[in-house]
């Protein structure tokens, strides 16, 4: 009866390429950044709570126009258990407002757009 040998495994770790071109003597690459160049950001609803699925506009504090600073509150929302200050993540112009005050809209959902300079109101309110 012939005998069944079963193979050998053996990992091998690869060295990644960074390592390769510094073993081969290569001089060490540049790292690629990915630059943001938006102009135009929406303001998403939030979900404030684990069971949130929409949300209610209660009103804006923030309006048309207005500049406004990051960390800024920009809109009140009443969500299944509060209603809660949302804070905008970056500075700008509140350029639309998508969703008016007594409106809902589904978590994740783009509420208003915030314009990086006045340049880009116009554009941002073409979007809208």
């Amino acid at each position: 009866m012939a005998s069944l040998a079963s193979p050998s495994l053996s990992l091998h770790t690869v060295p990644g390429r960074a390592r390769l071109a510094a073993a081969a003597g290569a001089p060490p690459r540049r790292q690629r950044v990915a630059v943001v160049r938006a102009k135009v950001r929406e303001i998403f609803m939030p979900a404030l709570s684990s069971t949130m699925t929409e949300g209610k506009i209660v009103s804006w504090t923030a309006a048309e126009g207005d500049r406004v600073a990051k960390g800024d509150p920009v809109v009140v929302v009443e969500s299944d258990k509060a209603d809660m200050d949302v804070e905008t993540f970056h500075d700008g112009i509140v350029a639309a407002v998508l969703v008016p005050a007594g409106g809902t809209a589904p978590v994740g959902a783009p509420i208003a757009l915030l314009a990086e300079s006045e340049e880009e109101v116009a554009l941002a309110q073409a979007r809208a």
